[in-house]
């Protein structure tokens, strides 16, 4: 019996590093290019100036450019590429550009929305890839023990306001530290997440300003390698100074939650019965959760998890609506409880599926005191 062939896939990049084109051939590039992939074979329509990087990023692909293709200055090069590759019909991503997927059904190839992505196979990670990963994760706790380090190291006013070295220490002064370690080790992160206090409780609010005695300050750090454009993702809550009693009982909550949920993954598990594990678990105890009115939710407001590699936000879920772990799968863990006016609490490791569960990439402390 023959596998059936799958239609040519046609993917395209302008100005950014697209995870499907880095996962199939390591190139990148800034200036717009095409990727056919075309059962198995890989062919680069590039610039004259990157033509020598993609066939030395992906030595099994061949590379055209406009010039090789005799293609006039301001004419679409594509239609002519296909043309002689003999692909007469192609598959592209939803947000496949209009202007160029006209330019070749005016040319009268066809162009069809495909579903999902081009490698769905990304979602279960190669050896080389867990090792970048476990890098980016690396340098996330490396950043995180600094930052928390400096909490620890702080003075407390009079007026419960934190200082360092004489200077009052806030939100923009700790994401300081963690960017320089980040980017010391080649790292970006931006948007990096450093919520104090009542911004806490907004799970994507940045946060700014003076960090306070007895508040949780939520450091979401989620670096990205600028070599291999691999993520990893990680998130402590700490304190400095005095535990008020609800954030002492809400943190001991969502680490209950994270080890309940961690003991839960291995193949065949679904992500849809691990968020539901999660929130039965806050609603027993005594955390609802209410999404309405806007500004006001509160309890476990988003999903369990997601999967990380090329993307901070890849599949497969874990949410209401993920779907089946397979060994390999690199998963976030990341239940959190949120009040507003009060604060929040995340707590945020990711992990590799394994045969019979999870493994952590990096094991830190999750205590309130870093």
């Amino acid at each position: 019996m023959t596998t059936p062939r799958k239609p040519p896939r046609l993917l395209y990049a302008q100005g950014a590093d697209i995870p499907d084109i880095r996962y199939a051939t390591g190139f990148a590039a800034p200036d717009p290019f095409l990727l056919l992939v075309r059962n198995g074979e890989k062919h680069f329509l590039v610039s004259p100036l990157e033509a020598a990087r993609a066939s030395a990023a992906c030595p099994e692909a061949k590379v055209w450019t406009r010039e090789a293709l005799g293609v006039a200055p301001g004419k679409p090069a594509a239609p002519a590429w296909l043309a002689r590759l003999g692909v007469r019909s192609v598959e592209v991503s939803r947000d496949f550009p209009v202007g160029p997927a006209r330019d070749l059904e005016a040319a009268g190839v066809r162009v069809r929305i495909a579903r999902g992505g081009a490698f769905p196979e990304r979602a279960a990670k190669r050896e080389d890839e867990l090792a970048h990963i476990a890098a980016a994760q690396r340098a996330a706790v490396r950043a995180f023990r600094l930052a928390a380090g400096a909490m620890r190291d702080s003075t407390i006013g009079r007026d419960g306001r934190l200082s360092l070295e004489g200077k009052l220490l806030t939100s923009e002064r700790l994401k300081g530290i963690i960017e320089d370690e980040l980017r010391r080790g080649g790292f970006d992160c931006d948007g990096l997440i450093v919520a104090v206090g009542p911004q806490s409780a907004r799970p994507h609010d940045e946060g700014h300003g003076p960090v306070r005695e007895g508040q949780p300050v939520v450091m979401d750090i989620f670096p990205r390698s600028r070599a291999t454009g691999y993520w990893g993702d990680f998130t402590r809550t700490v304190v400095r100074g005095r535990i008020p009693d609800w954030l002492e009982r809400m943190h001991a909550t969502v680490e209950s939650a994270q080890r309940l949920a961690l003991s839960l993954i291995r193949p065949g598990a679904k992500g849809s019965d691990l968020q539901r594990a999660v929130e039965r678990h806050f609603a027993d105890a005594g955390y609802d959760t209410h999404l309405e009115p806007p500004g006001e939710e509160r309890g476990f407001i988003h999903s369990l998890g997601h999967g990380v590699g090329l993307e901070i936000h890849e599949e497969p879920r874990l949410s209401r609506k993920g779907g089946v772990l397979q060994e390999g799968h690199v998963v976030t863990v990341e239940p959190g409880l949120y009040t507003p006016r009060l604060g929040g609490v995340r707590i945020e490791d990711t992990v590799v599926v394994t045969p019979d569960g999870c493994r952590l990439f990096c094991d830190c402390p999750r205590g309130l005191r870093g």
